[in-house]
Formats: C-alpha cells, structure tokens, sequence
C-alpha cells in the first residue's frame, strides 16, 4: 500500500480514506472556480493562481494544491456543462482562452449562494466550522464588524 500524506499531518491515510478527502476537496474546488470566474474574465492560470490564494498550504502533497492537470479537465467538464464558456483570445502573441460564467453557471452559484446561506446560520454547522478549525467563529465575526 502506498503512503499518503494530506497537507501538513505527517500521519499516513489509508487510502480508502483519501478517496472521501478527494471528494471534499473536488467539490470546494468547482465551487470555487465557479465562484472565482463569475467575478471576471479569467484563464486557466489565473483560475490556479486564485485557488492558490484560498490553499496556501507549505506541504506541496496537499490534496488540495491547485495543479494544471487538476484545474484543467474541470474547466472542460463546467465547459461541457454550461456552467462556463470559454473564449480564445490573443495576448502578448499567444493564444489563451478566457471563462466566463453562463446563465446557467449563475443559477448554480444562486444555489450555492444560498445553501451557504443556511449553513452559516445554522448552529451545528457554526459547531461544526469551530471544531474543525480550531476557532470561536462568533468571537471572530464581533471582530471583523468593529
């Protein structure tokens, strides 16, 4: 059996567990690159560069680290979708192709919009986000409104 090691535990995973981390991970992944290209125009390495910013983890086995042949086949698969188009552009002599969202890709970020919505509100999700990071997430909140 193969090693795994996920962000910064140095505890080995079996992989049966990998497989329900990949999940978590996928589905945060197309949300955000969802979210990411409804606020502009953006190419495949733009999109990457913005996850980036989200999964700044120092251990490069993070199952989480934007990768191109990660981020790529799911903006195919959103193409394909209609949740994005993509248009082929020039810039500085090279072809590259730009995202936009389509009516259909803001529908689904309604959706999600609104499910985030309920969570947020929601008592044990606010236990559960606390547990699972380790912070007071009212006491945070009260300091970010003063």
């Amino acid at each position: 059996m193969s090693k795994f090691y996920i962000c910064d535990t140095m505890k080995e995973l079996k992989e049966s567990h990998i497989k329900i981390l990949k999940h978590f991970s996928n589905g945060l992944t197309h949300n955000l690159i969802l979210w990411i290209i409804s606020k502009e125009p953006i190419h495949g390495y733009g999109v990457m560069k913005k996850l980036d910013e989200f999964f700044d983890f120092k251990n490069d086995n993070c199952e989480l680290k934007a990768t191109s042949s990660r981020i790529y086949p799911i903006l195919r698969k959103m193409e394909e979708k209609n949740l994005i188009e993509g248009e082929w552009q020039t810039v500085n002599n090279k072809r590259v192709k730009y995202y936009s969202i389509t009516d259909d890709g803001e529908i689904v970020l309604n959706h999600i919009r609104n499910n985030m919505a309920r969570v947020i509100e929601n008592p044990s999700w606010i236990i559960f986000f606390e547990d699972m990071a380790g912070i007071n997430l009212k006491e945070n909140s009260n300091e970010k409104r003063n």
